[in-house]
């Protein structure tokens, strides 16, 4: 087993061990588009820390210092945020993810962080609050959905606000498409892939525009991460392109009954 830390964007070639497990799963189709954003960000609004087993990355933490996360709040200097982990199936439940986070943790507290944040889910296959919580994080604040937490370092507790989403309607078309960031994720990768080829199926009815994600991004409409039909944030987890024709075809039906 071997534990490092990202460095190279050479090195992205191996990330998201999480859409390259066996069976594939279909969001894999976004991998391409979120490994090249994640080499674009590397050391700036991303870091990474992989787990290895026979030269095959099989786990990872994804995390940015808060100073540069591109998270919807507003939080205190010297915090990681940490977006996201996994190990792969096969390996879980053998001490791989103890060991990667014991070696982020130590690693933080090696550079002074203060403590951790992450936002977890009630969705019990992905980042369920109850794995953070055994580790020692606890719950600040309850969300839709999920809950957010702190693991403290070298402070019992930080200072975090959520930001306020504006998400404008023009009303020019029947159905506007926002995608704001959503490559860091294969899943949100895949959900845009989809999105691009359902949107050129209805030339006219659907306008599609895409807004990359960063500071600018996230003053201007306060979400870093989102894809937002007429307005309303649709299209959360997986989805098959099938269901994203579904929810513009629903989109589109109800402009007609109004």
């Amino acid at each position: 087993m071997r534990i490092f830390s990202l460095k190279d964007p050479q090195e992205t070639t191996g990330t998201y061990p999480c859409a390259t497990e066996s069976p594939r799963p279909f969001w894999a189709d976004g991998l391409e588009l979120s490994r090249n954003w994640f080499a674009e960000n590397l050391g700036t609004h991303v870091e990474g820390v992989h787990v290895e087993e026979e030269g095959q990355v099989i786990g990872h933490i994804y995390w940015a210092p808060s100073e540069r996360a591109l998270v919807p709040y507003r939080t205190e200097p010297g915090v990681a945020w940490l977006y996201c982990e996994w190990i792969q199936r096969p390996y879980q439940g053998r001490g791989y993810m103890r060991k990667l986070f014991s070696a982020f943790i130590e690693h933080l507290k090696g550079e002074g962080y203060k403590g951790v944040l992450v936002g977890t889910t009630d969705y019990e296959g992905y980042m369920h609050h109850s794995h953070f919580a055994k580790r020692g994080f606890r719950v600040i604040q309850e969300e839709d959905g999920g809950k957010l937490m702190y693991f403290p370092l070298s402070q019992p507790r930080v200072e975090v606000e959520p930001l306020s989403s504006h998400i404008p309607v023009e009303g020019r078309v029947p159905v506007e498409v926002l995608i704001i960031g959503s490559h860091f994720c294969p899943v949100g990768a895949a959900a845009v892939l989809y999105l691009r080829k359902v949107a050129a199926e209805f030339p006219g009815q659907v306008a599609l525009r895409e807004v990359p994600a960063g500071p600018e991004t996230l003053a201007h409409y306060g979400v870093a991460d989102g894809i937002f039909v007429n307005g309303e944030e649709k299209l959360f987890g997986p989805v098959t392109e099938d269901q994203v024709r579904a929810v513009i075809e629903k989109a589109l039906s109800s402009g007609i009954e109004d």
